[in-house]
């Protein structure tokens, strides 16, 4: 299969690229989307387009317009000319964050079938309206395919949200055993390219949810980190107590609160693509070195 992944040098694409050409199933690209000149690109030799180029939540304001230029209109345009080059899928990279749900406590945030869709920031507004115009590029010739997955960890992943859990565990000495049932979704990016390629290989349609398991509680990553750092570190029940009267505190939700996917969506439609477990995954963020930029 001949597959073209559109964003070049994004974390997402560079490892996908890697991850199918190892297999030596697939020939893979990647096209710059910075240039204007991508519109003259040809992509009639393509089995799948996978459009990974994005503009995300950035500390710096972002004018919406460029949000709804890059996020919404872009991938619209990379869609409609895949689809008049007789390309068979276009697989769109969109994200939790259209469901508008935040973190909670005490029992996490899970988000199901039922869950509406309120995306609140012009992230996830700007995915969100970009779903809804791929949608109706779908034929039986043309396969869309949504993916949202949650959090996406890996080594080397700039702004990697598993960092700043190690760094807790270098500097504190006392972990709180507090909301063990809280659970935070994730995605280890090798298991995110396992699904990607089941999905290209079956030319399936739909919008998707991969997540690794139920997700993991703050208490728990922080737990494992400690273990595979061999930091002595002491559990207690005391502090966990004192932490959860404060279970409103913004910092106290950021820490320990939760959002994930329920099993029911993120085992559609396969369950099996969760190739590295969790500890495993850790272990080799922790003792590979990671770039600068983490």
């Amino acid at each position: 299969m001949k597959v073209l992944i559109t964003g070049k040098g994004s974390y997402i694409g560079g490892n996908l690229k890697a991850w199918l050409e190892k297999t030596g199933e697939f020939l893979v690209d990647e096209l710059d989307m910075e240039s204007p000149d991508w519109i003259h690109y040809d992509f009639t030799p393509y089995d799948t387009v996978i459009h990974v180029a994005a503009i995300v939540h950035k500390k710096n304001k972002i004018p919406w317009s460029i949000y709804y230029k890059v996020n919404t209109i872009l991938p619209y345009k990379v869609a409609r000319k895949a689809r008049e080059s007789q390309v068979k899928q276009f697989v769109f990279f969109s994200t939790m964050a259209v469901y508008g749900q935040g973190k909670e406590l005490p029992k996490g945030n899970i988000i199901d079938e039922n869950t509406p869709l309120r995306p609140k920031k012009a992230y996830g507004r700007s995915k969100h309206m970009a779903e809804g115009k791929l949608q109706k590029l779908n034929t039986e010739k043309f396969k869309v395919s949504i993916v949202r997955p949650p959090n996406v960890y890996g080594n080397a992943c700039s702004g990697n949200y598993i960092n700043s859990f190690i760094k807790l565990v270098k500097l504190t000495p006392v972990l709180p055993v507090i909301y063990t049932d809280c659970k935070q979704g994730f995605i280890y990016i090798d298991n995110l390219c396992q699904f990607i390629q089941q999905l290209i290989q079956d030319q399936k349609a739909g919008i998707f949810h991969p997540q690794d398991g139920e997700g993991i509680s703050s208490f728990d990553l922080l737990s494992e980190i400690a273990r595979i750092l061999h930091k002595k570190v002491w559990y207690s029940y005391i502090l966990g107590k004192i932490i959860s009267y404060f279970y409103k505190v913004p910092m106290v939700v950021k820490i320990f609160g939760g959002v994930s996917y329920s099993t029911s969506l993120s085992q559609k439609p396969y369950n099996n693509y969760s190739r590295v477990d969790f500890k495993k995954a850790l272990r080799v963020i922790i003792r590979t070195p990671r770039n600068s930029n983490d």
